[in-house]
């Protein structure tokens, strides 16, 4: 019998060769086998970790691991690289999607008894939730939507994000009406945020920093606020971080004057 460990390890490895061979794909068929490994990221997801989930849990515990998924594609998709390139993203893509895995199977087994790793494993869900924000927006923005869609997909995302990253806070004790409503206000600053930095000559990368800071600042703050250590100094600095992150765009885009 398989441990979780080799699941997900199987699971990360089957993922990657997808996304491998995604380029290669004849055309007509390729965005078919893109959503599929999307939804394949989710099953074998749920099949590496599975045990008994409660609803919500469905959802919190594989946006990383879909998202993360997505992102890769999505660049996999639309930019042409060279085969060692697309080697080397997927071996990255493999520990990154391991290392989520493991986190979040923590996460599951936390709900059910407490276990001391729990705190580590929200380091690297912080962590991890910003490496799939920067990958995703950046790549969504690259891919020259419009203003709606764009926003749309910023609100979407980065809702999901807030979700399982407040989630990981309390797990089984989670309030999910101040859950939803703390990522519905904070997926619709983000969507803002969004459509705001449409209008400057940003590039993609840029983009994705500048919503990654955003996420970073907003989530900080939420979760301060459901532990109930919101000071001013925190405040403050969080403040600081979103500040500085407009000053340095700012002073490194080319405005054309």
């Amino acid at each position: 019998m398989l441990t979780k460990r080799q699941k997900i390890a199987i699971s990360s490895v089957i993922l990657a060769i997808g996304l491998y061979f995604l380029p290669i794909v004849e055309p007509r068929f390729k965005s078919y086998f893109l959503v599929g490994i999307i939804f394949g990221s989710y099953f074998l997801s749920v099949w590496s970790i599975y045990y008994q989930f409660a609803p919500f849990e469905l959802i919190s515990l594989f946006v990383l691991p879909v998202t993360l998924t997505a992102s890769f594609g999505l660049f996999l998709n639309t930019f042409t690289v060279s085969s060692e390139t697309r080697f080397i993203l997927c071996l990255v893509y493999i520990g990154v999607m391991y290392t989520i895995m493991l986190s979040e199977n923590i996460f599951g087994v936390s709900t059910e008894r407490n276990i001391p790793l729990v705190r580590a494993a929200r380091t690297v869900g912080y962590l991890a939730t910003l490496f799939v924000s920067f990958s995703f927006f950046s790549l969504l923005f690259g891919l020259r939507p419009n203003f709606a869609v764009f926003a749309a997909a910023a609100a979407a995302i980065s809702c999901l994000l807030f979700a399982q990253g407040l989630w990981q806070l309390e797990l089984k004790e989670t309030r999910l009406q101040r859950l939803i409503y703390f990522s519905l206000v904070g997926g619709l600053v983000v969507a803002e945020i969004a459509v705001a930095l449409a209008f400057w000559p940003l590039d993609p990368p840029k983009i994705g920093l500048a919503l990654t800071a955003a996420v970073y600042v907003i989530l900080g703050l939420m979760q301060h606020n459901i532990r109930e250590d919101l000071t001013r100094r925190t405040l403050l600095e969080y403040l600081f971080v979103g500040t500085a992150v407009v000053f340095l765009l700012a002073a490194s885009t080319s405005w054309g004057i």
